[in-house]
């Protein structure tokens, strides 16, 4: 009988820990503030996918970490070729856009500087080659960082700020660590942070460095689907993992199922949370694919927020909209 209510006991405990941890989730997720794209508009919500917002028409935002404004594209509407596009302002307090570079050829999703100085994407030049551009917020000093041919530099993929306002973006070989002054601060080999799923990276991959801890960093790369997600797909999955540089060279932890494609992942301001697009193998079949999902840093939680891609993440702003 003891040995029962000792037992017994012993789950009671367990299951309250469980409930105190998925309540601190939530209560922490609900101050973060997402931005992402859906059927060529931008939307908020809070981490749990709860109070969304239709907010303006355009694609790729990204939000300052304050959660305030929100960067994002709209195409040029002079522009017959449909490559270039003007970079607009959301300011969410105010309900406000301006726009504040025409004509850009913008190759990715908008990011910013932690002080919410500076907007940085990947652009393309005349001969398609890639480039890091960083513009003010306001619109000056639009400056080139980094150009595809540089040295040794390839074709430059996805693009995230460090938490010391360096810039990270990897080409087919490296990932760089981009000066916001100009030029290459370091270099990694792919191989040194993905191990052995190096030689299948593609320009589709991102490399998002933890905000809290510069030593982690979080990557997409092909994995094996469920034969399901293969036989409707007919190509490679995607998954996350998890690099920390103090474990060592190519030891990652897998933190996403087989049964979940993911990409495009983005940290929580404090560290805690992963935010990524992505769609479970039974939803391969569905008309609208893509949705936002949450997962804890360490791989627990998994949480399927909102339809919608191109996910961007800042913090509590409480007079957005």
């Amino acid at each position: 009988m003891r040995s029962f209510r000792g037992a017994a006991a012993a789950l009671l405990l367990a299951a309250c820990v469980f409930m105190f941890a998925a309540q601190e989730v939530l209560a922490d997720a609900k101050d973060d503030v997402l931005v992402f794209e859906r059927q060529g508009w931008i939307f908020s919500s809070d981490g749990n996918g709860r109070k969304i917002t239709r907010l303006v028409q355009g694609s790729r935002p990204g939000i300052t970490p304050d959660g305030r404004l929100v960067a994002f594209f709209r195409p040029d509407p002079d522009d017959a070729s449909e490559s270039r596009f003007d970079l607009w302002v959301y300011d969410r307090k105010r309900g406000l856009e301006s726009r504040i570079v025409s004509s850009l050829p913008a190759a990715s999703s908008a990011v910013w500087s932690s002080d919410g100085a500076r907007i940085a994407f990947l652009a393309r030049n005349s001969e398609a080659l890639t480039r890091v551009v960083t513009v003010n917020a306001d619109g000056s000093k639009l400056r080139t960082l980094l150009r595809e041919g540089d040295g040794n530099v390839g074709f430059l993929c996805s693009l995230s700020f460090t938490p010391e306002d360096e810039l990270l973006v990897h080409d087919m070989s490296s990932v760089y660590w981009v000066n916001p002054g100009g030029g290459v601060l370091r270099s990694v080999p792919l191989d040194r942070v993905m191990g052995s799923v190096a030689s299948s990276v593609t320009s589709s991959d991102r490399f998002a460095v933890c905000p809290v801890d510069p030593a982690v960093l979080v990557f997409s790369h092909a994995v094996s689907g469920t034969p399901r997600f293969e036989a409707i797909m007919h190509e490679p999955s995607s998954g996350l993992s998890l690099h920390d540089s103090w474990v060592g060279v190519g030891k990652n932890m897998r933190i996403t199922p087989q049964d979940v494609t993911a990409f495009d992942p983005v940290w929580s301001r404090d560290g805690k949370r992963i935010y990524f697009v992505g769609y479970r193998d039974v939803q391969a079949a569905d008309a609208e694919l893509f949705r936002i999902f949450r997962i804890d840093r360490f791989g627990s939680g998994l949480k399927e927020l909102v339809l919608g891609e191109s996910v961007a993440v800042g913090s509590g702003f409480a007079g957005g909209q």
